[in-house]
């Protein structure tokens, strides 16, 4: 077993969430997602979900793109990568529940679904996975969607 921690997860939200989606889901897929990818060390996560008012006004702000997005992740420390692990991980990830709810009939699923997928690639992000490239984003994708089949606490 690896030597790994969540010492602190956060979530906050602006609106109202999914009945689905509660702490105990999110820790234990956080845990989950940490886990198969083979992080270690202590971990500091916070999510918070906001609607696309919100994303764009911060989407503008940090990316300077004036429109919303689904997701935008901001790791605890820049300087932080995969192979230090000494300190603390982590960061905080920013979640449209009003993009998620458009983008769930995508794949079939209810938006809890979708808030668990954009968790599992917003810790993709945190675990230093990019998806700029097409190639790379399909293959993020594809890691995101076997994450979250594999995950043993899935209330569907």
């Amino acid at each position: 077993m690896s030597d790994l921690r969540i010492t602190e997860l956060t979530i906050d939200a602006d609106l109202s969430l999914p009945s689905d989606l509660t702490e105990a889901s999110v820790t234990s897929l956080a845990l989950h997602v940490l886990q198969e990818e083979g992080a270690e060390g202590e971990w500091t996560l916070g999510f918070r979900f906001v609607d696309d008012a919100e994303m764009q006004r911060m989407h503008l702000a940090y990316m300077g793109l004036d429109s919303p997005t689904d997701i935008m992740t901001f790791p605890l420390d820049d300087d932080w990568s995969f192979d230090d692990a000494a300190g603390s991980q982590g960061g905080d990830i920013v979640i449209s529940v009003d993009r998620a709810a458009d983008q769930a009939g995508d794949d079939g699923w209810d938006t809890a679904r979708e808030l668990h997928f954009l968790i599992v690639h917003g810790l993709l992000h945190l675990l230093e996975w990019d998806d700029l490239q097409e190639g790379a984003r399909d293959v993020m994708l594809a890691r995101q969607r076997e994450l979250l089949a594999s995950w043993p606490d899935a209330a569907w």
